[in-house]
């Protein structure tokens, strides 16, 4: 599955699309989208390698897609019938119990992320969105890290519109704690340690 800038490959669709296929991500990365935040798409949730799409749906026994999620690059999936992914977790323990396991740190993580999002404005989700993508590319070795994405995705990313997130960036770039690269935000390890104390 590809995406583009704007047109990111929809694997489920909330509201829309009947529940009626399980997917297990293999390979790649896909966002969890809200529609309904503020009159355009706020992207809440990003999910690598092994998230499973769909079975809140089937345990619930909820007959449409309670998220929209879509491919944020490419990915590999597998694709499995809501009965037949059904049948399996019903017949063998052990995987049910990974499954809720993972479900339950899920929601807890999410519950969490909302109460921080809640107070939080526009600059400070901004900084946290900076450190976590920060530490995420680098893992190993710390250098500066450029942010590949436009101001609209990142715009969707943190949940406030472009002006907001325009005025942000321009407040942290006078502070030195970001450069600008070619219109793209770059992060050096000095700035990070600063943003991670803020």
């Amino acid at each position: 599955m590809k995406s583009k800038e704007y047109l990111m490959e929809i694997i489920a669709k909330e509201g829309f699309a009947p529940c009626e296929t399980v997917y297990i991500l293999l390979q790649g990365h896909v966002t969890a989208i809200d529609h309904q935040k503020m009159g355009h798409p706020y992207s809440f949730l990003d999910f690598t390698k092994m998230y499973i799409v769909g079975d809140f749906e089937v345990f619930s026994d909820y007959s449409e897609y309670f998220v929209s999620i879509v491919a944020s690059e490419d990915c590999k999936m597998l694709k499995i019938s809501a009965s037949s992914y059904l049948r399996w977790v019903q017949h063998d323990d052990n995987a049910l119990f990974l499954r809720l396991n993972n479900i339950i740190r899920t929601l807890t993580f999410e519950r969490r992320l909302d109460h921080e999002n809640l107070v939080m404005g526009c600059k400070e989700r901004l900084i946290s969105f900076l450190v976590k993508t920060y530490e995420k590319d680098n893992k190993v070795n710390y250098s500066n890290v450029k942010l590949d994405i436009t101001q609209a995705e990142l715009a969707s990313k943190i949940g406030f519109n472009i002006r907001s997130v325009q005025r942000s960036i321009a407040a942290l770039e006078k502070d030195d704690l970001i450069s600008n690269e070619n219109g793209k935000i770059v992060i050096s390890p000095k700035q990070y340690a600063m943003l991670k104390k803020l």
